[in-house]
Order: structure tokens, then sequence, then C-alpha cells
């Protein structure tokens, strides 16, 4: 880890901040590693987040520990000139009254007591007699004889009974502290099946809090794409890296789908590292098969279903599954289903397109993808079962052929359009059809 963070303490810029995600069996010797490289002085927060509720993970034999439902965000910055915007991360008061129940000219304020506890030590320079009044402890006063000169200039001194009391004033709203409970794990519609993805809502907070419309976030473990989506969502740049080709052609998706709005294109997003032409796809289907596979389920949407992304293992004749809703007419509404996606990135024999057919049946899937080049695809046609299905915009073949140089040139296999991405969630699209 000590040498993928060395360069991130190279391109951070000094109004910058770091977060590295952690589990607690990590989380110290990380910690070691981040004082090492980014200063001990830089160390700004140790996150605690409670990524999910109840009693948390356990083991499958005897229990003899506490469950586990927290993992560890560390906070650096390159130095003492990190941005850092409380305010934009603030959570509204439930009852502004009941936390600060009393007002003057400027506002509501509550009281709080000018002096230091007893217990953070002798401070001599911060005591001292102000008004006839000395603080009751070798601790003193909480700021010096200037600054409550000042504060008791401008009003921010309320005298009660010829005692002393600071007025706090309200924020923006409630800040949060390290312990973060409010966000919890993805789960349901929101899950992409990336078992280390981490909630839109986490990466939003952290964003807001160190950095402005306009700034670059940098993403090197990118996983499914949440931070480089959170970063489009706010406004900022962004560059993201994985060492996986199907997180790559995913999180492209991703944002594709989820950014309609701005009109945004795969075009407009560059991608290094990938096949862009026909000879580099053969280069890579003859290196490396599994990522080849990774590349082309990446790139036409497919995602896992049968075991996480990018594992490696038997896979039951199923490199990847595509979602999309069947709709069969008003009253049955949209149905979920998918179909599964076969990649051969060399010889394509006539059982092997056979077998497919057979995977969809045994998975129940309503359609099968083979994918190859297209010099196989005669192969794909003259094997493939011919029988069809139809929902109400049009009709799909059970098995399809789709070339890789299809995929090249930014095409898709025939398959209905009814159920899209968006936000990282599966969306139900018959509620379209719900006034008709």
């Amino acid at each position: 880890m000590a040498i993928r963070l060395l360069p991130m303490k190279r391109v951070l810029k000094d109004t910058g901040s770091i977060f590295l995600h952690c589990d607690p069996t990590a989380s110290h010797y990380l910690k070691l590693i981040m004082d090492a490289i980014f200063g001990h002085r830089n160390f700004r927060n140790e996150i605690v987040w409670e990524r999910i509720k109840g009693a948390g993970k356990r083991s499958q034999y005897e229990i003899r520990s506490f469950g586990r439902s927290s993992d560890v965000i560390l906070f650096y910055s390159q130095g003492n000139k990190y941005r850092f915007y409380a305010d934009n991360v603030a959570s509204p008061y439930p009852d502004i009254k009941k936390s600060f129940p009393y007002t003057d000219k400027k506002g509501h304020f509550k009281r709080r007591s000018p002096f230091r506890p007893p217990g953070l030590g002798e401070r001599p320079n911060l005591v001292y007699e102000y008004k006839g009044i000395s603080p009751p402890n070798p601790s003193g006063w909480t700021v010096s004889r200037e600054k409550l000169e000042r504060l008791d200039a401008e009003g921010e001194i309320e005298w009660v009974k010829g005692k002393p009391w600071r007025k706090q004033r309200p924020a923006s709203g409630i800040i949060p502290n390290n312990i973060w409970t409010d966000i919890n794990t993805p789960s349901g519609e929101e899950r992409l099946g990336y078992p280390t993805q981490k909630p839109l809502d986490l990466l939003r907070r952290i964003i807001k809090a160190c950095s402005s419309e306009g700034d670059l976030v940098l993403d090197p473990f990118c996983g499914c794409g949440t931070t480089v989506h959170a970063a489009e969502e706010l406004n900022r740049r962004w560059i993201g890296i994985d060492i996986s080709k199907f997180s790559t052609g995913l999180i492209r998706e991703r944002l594709v789908k989820n950014f309609q709005n701005k009109e945004i294109s795969i075009a407009d997003i560059e991608m290094i590292g990938t096949p862009n032409s026909l000879e580099e796809a053969q280069i890579l289907a003859g290196k490396d098969k599994f990522e080849f596979e990774k590349w082309v389920c990446g790139e036409i949407g497919a995602h896992g279903m049968f075991h996480d992304p990018g594992e490696k293992g038997a896979d039951g004749g199923v490199d990847g599954v595509i979602e999309f809703g069947l709709f069969e007419g008003w009253e049955k509404g949209v149905e979920k289903s998918y179909a599964i996606v076969q990649v051969k990135g060399g010889h394509v024999t006539a059982d092997s397109v056979r077998a497919l057919y057979a995977t969809v049946k045994r998975f129940n899937a309503r359609a099968g993808i083979f994918v190859c080049f297209d010099r196989y695809m005669r192969t794909v046609e003259n094997n493939r079962i011919k029988c069809t299905y139809e929902d109400m915009s049009g009709t799909y073949p059970v098995i399809q052929g789709f070339s890789v140089e299809s995929l090249l040139n930014n095409e898709k296999p025939k398959l209905p359009p009814l159920v899209a991405r968006e936000g990282g969630k599966m969306k139900d699209t018959s509620d379209l059809f719900a006034n008709h």
C-alpha cells in the first residue's frame, strides 16, 4: 500500500485532502503508513463509518467477539492550506429554538462557559482577572485576554448575575463529528455487485466537505465508479483509475445513463488503457482471456449476477448478465428479466453456441448474447436457436450473436429498452404508462 500512496502524495495539491477507507483489521497499520508519508501533523480525523445497522458481521462458528459493523476512513491533508467546508455537509437543526434558546438582536444563541474544564491541564497564560472575575481553576479562560475583550465589545459575552457567559451561535446546521451512523452501505437496487461498493451519500459528503465546484477529484481505486458519479453530480472534474477493464466500461455506462440531463455521451469520456481498435481488442484477447471477457462485459453493460464482477473461477457459462424490463401488456406491466452474456475471444464452435441456449434455460433467463469476433459470427448464426420473444417494443431473438467490431462502433445488443440504470439503481419505467 505504501508504494501506491507515495504517488498520491506527489500529485495532491497543497489545498487537497486524501481519504483512505479500510477495515479495523488494517486501520492501525495504514495510519502509521499515512503518518510516515503525509506527516502526523496532517492527520485530521479517523472517521468511524457504521456501514450496517444491527449486530454486524459474525463468524459461522462460536461467537467470541462483538459484531463488526463499522469501517474506518482516515482523513489526511497535504498541509495546513487544505480546504474544508463544514457548512456544506451540515444537517438542519431539528428545533433551533430548543438547541439555541436565547435571542438577541443578532439572533439565536446558547450560553457556554468561558472557562476551560480543569481536566485540560494548567494554562498559566490563560489565567488572568477580567472585570473582577478570575477563572475557578488553573486551566484558565478559553481564550486570551485580548480575544475576550474583543468578544465582549462585540456583544458576544453575556453577563448573568455578575458572571460571564460566551454566546455560541448556530452555524448553518449540525456539523458531523467523526462517527458517521447515518449512511448505510448500499443495499437493494443501489448495489451493483461489488463487495466494497460505497454509497453515493458517503462520497457526496466527503467531496462537498473538501472541494469546490471545478476542483479535481482523483479515485485511484475506482471500482464501480461511485466516486466519479458523485463528483460529476457535484460539478467537479474527475479522474477514475482501476486495474479492471470491466470497471472502466461499467463506469462509463453508469455515467452516460445517469447524466442524460447533461447530455454526456460515450465520446465525452476518455478511456485510457482499454482497447480502442480491433487490433488492440485482438491483442488483449490473445494476451489475457479473463481481462478480455471483463472488458467486453463492461462495454456492453453486463453486470455480475452469479459471482462478483471480476472474480475468477467457474461461472457456469455466464460471463455477465444484462438486466432489462419486459413489457408484456398493460395488465401485467413490466417484468424484470435478464440476458446472459457469453464471451469468446478465440475460436467459436457449434457446441459452444448451443451451450448458451442450455445455459439460458438452466438459469431461467429470457435471452442470451454470444460475443465474438466478426469472423466467427457465421458460426453463431448457423447454430443459434432461432426462436424469439416479444414485448410492446418489438420482437427480439432469444439467442443473438454480437461482434466485437460492433462493440467498438458503440453499438448495443438488441434488447427491450424499458429498464435503465439510474443513480446506480434499476429504474422500473412502468410508471411511464400509468396514465395510458
